[in-house]
């Protein structure tokens, strides 16, 4: 993978906010929302696994024996590549995903474009590709800022009773 010398446009994965950086930039923080990204290309050769979202601006490629294990989202706005194994929640691409002879993806899949060549599996999970992909379909997963614990602290659900003076 050759990276471009010049400014290239890529898009924030947090605000959508569309802008240029540099070709050879590995990260750098939104002008419309201030906040961390991830420019640079990801390659996963080997167990990855624990992290619960994963980011990117640029591509991820997952090779041969690359597992990729994501609790929640992986989303790639330069396209997903995999010959190895993705497990995920949801799947998300800003340019075409390629899936390789003995690839296998678990989780919802959401891309413009998607290559399956023979003998990759799907293994469950929702696939689509619209007709009009859009920005709007690339939408952050909803977080509920509500504490829904059963260990959260809360007077209610103390086991010894509460004192008043």
């Amino acid at each position: 993978m050759a990276r471009q010398l010049g400014p290239r446009t890529v898009q924030c994965y947090h605000c959508r906010h569309q802008f240029e950086v540099g070709g050879m930039a590995q990260s750098t923080s939104c002008p419309g929302c201030n906040k961390p990204l991830i420019v640079h290309d990801i390659v996963i050769d080997r167990l990855r696994a624990g992290l619960i979202e994963l980011r990117t601006c640029g591509r991820i490629d997952v090779k041969k024996r690359g597992r990729l294990m994501v609790a929640r989202l992986v989303e790639a706005h330069g396209g997903i590549h995999c010959e190895g194994i993705i497990d995920a929640k949801k799947i998300v691409s800003g340019s075409p995903v390629s899936l390789g002879p003995k690839c296998r993806v678990r989780g919802e899949l959401l891309a413009p474009a998607l290559i399956i060549q023979l003998g990759a599996r799907v293994l469950s999970g929702n696939v689509s590709v619209p007709d009009d992909f859009s920005t709007d379909l690339l939408a952050p997963m909803s977080r509920s800022k509500k504490n829904t614990s059963p260990w959260r602290k809360n007077p209610a659900h103390t086991s010894r009773p509460r004192t008043t003076q």
